[in-house]
């Protein structure tokens, strides 16, 4: 499998490709972070989990907002 990240929505900005879904997911958890965000928007970024347990969930939350691309590599 190959794992394509891509943390802005509507272009490559940013875009890696991983090997594996831990790397791609720690790499997004990074990218969008709260850190430069005003706090007077309410925003707030729940980074999904990286554990081995959850892994899977946090593949399909990334892929549900299109911010994580799966392909398999034939």
């Amino acid at each position: 499998m190959k794992y394509i990240a891509k943390p802005a929505l509507f272009n490559n900005k940013g875009l890696k490709e991983f090997d594996n879904a831990k790397d791609a997911i720690i790499y997004l958890n990074e990218q969008l972070s709260d850190s430069d965000v005003d706090q007077k928007y309410d925003y707030v970024f729940i980074a999904p989990k990286v554990s081995d347990k959850q892994l899977k969930k946090s593949i399909e939350e990334y892929v549900g907002i299109k911010k994580l691309i799966v392909e398999e590599v034939l």
